[in-house]
């Protein structure tokens, strides 16, 4: 009687831990299946700039391929060791919005690529720009820009999953 209450316990102990690790694996898999970044071919994100350099370090700086983290599809390049591991600690806290697409064209409901040199930051946001003239008009009036960016954003972005799932 012993035998068969301990196989029932270790049974029931395997098929928890083998559940448990299976919808992790599909919790990985969905959220990287709803992941939307701009990137280049090669799936590096924001052209191999480092997110996180836009917020410590105050500037643009590409990242090193040497400290990376593969995030929401993408490999995300840093300048060194700490700032890769404030990103994987916090990614979302980092990553530009809207996918790192500019948030003018967003705003007015199409996307456009950007460059990571051109950007803003506000209240803890990062924001990629297609140019300093398009920085200059999000700029002029951000408070409607942002409200209009953020409700395009829910179509647009279901575009570009159906596009991103179709290759």
């Amino acid at each position: 009687m012993k035998n068969i209450a301990r196989n029932l316990l270790i049974v029931s102990a395997i098929l928890v831990s083998s559940l448990g690790a299976y919808s992790l694996y599909l919790a990985k898999q969905d959220y990287s299946a709803d992941s939307v970044i701009f990137n280049t071919s090669k799936n590096i994100a924001i052209n191999g700039y480092d997110t996180v350099a836009y917020q410590k370090q105050k500037t643009a700086l590409r990242g090193d391929p040497d400290f990376q983290v593969d995030w929401a599809g993408s490999i995300w390049f840093f300048i060194n060791i700490e700032n890769r591991d404030i990103f994987a600690a916090a990614p979302k806290n980092y990553a530009p919005l809207f996918g790192g697409y500019d948030p003018l064209g967003i705003s007015k409901g199409y996307t456009n690529p950007t460059d990571p040199e051109i950007y803003t930051v506000k209240a803890g946001q990062t924001f990629l720009h297609y140019s300093p003239e398009y920085r200059e008009a999000w700029e002029i009036d951000r408070g409607r820009n942002l409200i209009l960016a953020n409700s395009n954003w829910v179509f647009l972005r279901e575009q570009l999953l159906e596009m991103q799932n179709d290759e």
